[in-house]
């Protein structure tokens, strides 16, 4: 890899990333404004971000309070991270969408 190439490559595999880990990043989760949303967000969170690496969590309601979007800000250590975060909140039944 040239040095004018920004691209690295993740811990886990040979996969490029546009992305330097670490890195802050966020990550918009959408659904219904219920407490087993947010406790099973939380749970799936905390599986794989430790706590000194959780930087913020916002809460934004929808106009009729039904659904939120939480945007969970990280310090995000590899892709491999990333992906593990985002097909674990896609596997989940509670969770609408997850950007």
């Amino acid at each position: 890899m040239s040095k004018n190439n920004q691209k690295t490559k993740s811990n886990k595999s040979n996969v490029e990333t546009l992305i330097n880990f670490p890195e802050k990043f966020p990550i918009k989760i959408f659904g219904q404004d219920e407490a087993c949303f947010h406790d099973t967000v939380r749970s799936i969170i905390d599986k794989h971000v430790g706590t000194e690496h959780l930087i913020e969590i916002r809460q934004n309601n929808s106009k009729n309070a039904r659904f939120v979007a939480l945007t969970v800000i990280l310090m995000a250590q590899n892709q491999a991270q990333l992906d593990a975060i985002y097909i674990d909140l896609s596997a989940c039944e509670h969770v609408k969408m997850a950007l």
